[in-house]
């Protein structure tokens, strides 16, 4: 008897090993970076290799403190029910991290982050393709900004052709010119219109980035430099080629460049940066300036057809540079502050031939 009690002992205690062996394999190998604090000795006692992958090269981040003002800067400040089991995002470094914080048993944290990076971009350019496909939405807009012109016109001649042969010829020349303004109006939407569909199929290569911006700067600096602006380029040693149509890229940066100019407007000591770094298999280029910013509320509407916070322009600049990263399977990211600057980083893959 006392035997088999032993054996039956071992046997209860091997497959406690060999589950506690499974468990800790699966916390390994699991696509998620796993942290689990204790709160109350205020230690972290457990990091997976998914976590420390995540925060590589910052080992100093995994421990208690570090991580806890990282992640959870509301504890302790808020209920616990309006913290624990809400998904979170944080950007760091070059990644976008979703996570999801739990109080287990009162006496510990686990945290489960997730690296959403390319889901979010794919999810982006998902978005930003449906944005293109929202036909409606934009004849809508094309069908009021060319109504309010032709409006004009119509009404402007029917007065001059009823007043013809009573009005000064400087009355009719006023009025004349009232009508060529509104002329102008529509073929500089349909100039816009038509950039808006003009490079349907891209022609993706490698473009050697660093000759590709040399070239391109070579072109605006002269009008730059007549605004008082003054233009620059960084690339960085890593980077070489990127895949992309040049005929769009080049569209693309002067929308850029020419948005950037008009917010140096009223600025002194005008900067534009260009600068290209390496993010995972992406290229991120950045046009930075020092110029006026944009509000939170100027942000939200950016990408909406025809809405502009320009006194001139046709509110599609940005919605047909938007089209034209996307065709090339790219991403575009805008942050801005009122009075500080504006950033535009577009993520594009990066090339297959090494330079």
């Amino acid at each position: 008897m006392r035997d088999a009690a032993i054996e039956n002992l071992n046997m209860a205690h091997s497959e406690n090993h060999l589950e506690n062996s499974l468990y800790a394999s699966i916390m390994e190998t699991i696509d998620l970076g796993i942290v689990i604090l204790d709160v109350k000795t205020r230690e972290l006692i457990f990091k997976n290799k998914f976590a420390v992958e995540i925060f590589q090269q910052t080992q100093n981040l995994l421990d208690y403190r570090n991580l806890l003002s990282l992640l959870l800067t509301d504890y302790g400040s808020k209920p616990e029910k309006e913290i624990f089991g809400k998904n979170y995002t944080l950007r760091f470094k070059n990644r976008l991290l979703g996570y999801t914080p739990y109080m287990i048993a009162d006496n510990f944290i686990w945290i489960i982050i997730r690296d959403i990076t390319e889901r979010s971009r794919l999810e982006s350019i998902a978005e930003a393709v449906n944005s293109m496909d929202n036909i409606s939405f934009v004849f809508s807009g094309i069908r009021h900004e060319l109504g309010n012109p032709i409006n004009s016109i119509k009404m402007t001649l029917s007065v001059l052709k009823r007043n013809l042969s009573e009005y000064s010829p400087e009355t009719v020349e006023k009025y004349v010119d009232r009508a060529m303004t509104e002329i102008s109006r529509v073929e500089f939407l349909l100039r816009a219109l038509k950039s808006f569909s003009i490079f349907e199929k891209p022609e993706i290569q490698d473009v050697q980035i660093d000759d590709f911006l040399t070239r391109f700067i070579a072109l605006v600096r002269n009008d730059l430099h007549q605004s008082g602006i003054e233009i620059s380029k960084i690339v960085g040693l890593n980077v070489k080629n990127i895949s992309a149509d040049p005929r769009l890229l080049h569209q693309v940066l002067l929308n850029l460049i020419t948005n950037a100019s008009d917010a140096l407007e009223d600025q002194k000591n005008k900067k534009i940066a260009i600068r290209v770094i390496k993010q995972e298999d992406l290229v991120a280029m950045i046009v930075e300036d020092n110029g006026c910013g944009m509000s939170k509320e100027a942000q939200a509407n950016l990408f909406k057809p025809f809405y502009t916070t320009k006194t001139r322009g046709t509110g599609l600049g940005l919605m047909i540079t938007l089209k034209m990263v996307t065709l090339m399977k790219g991403n575009m990211e805008i942050n801005s502050i009122k009075d500080k600057g504006t950033n535009v980083t577009i993520l594009i893959p990066e090339g297959t031939r090494n330079a």
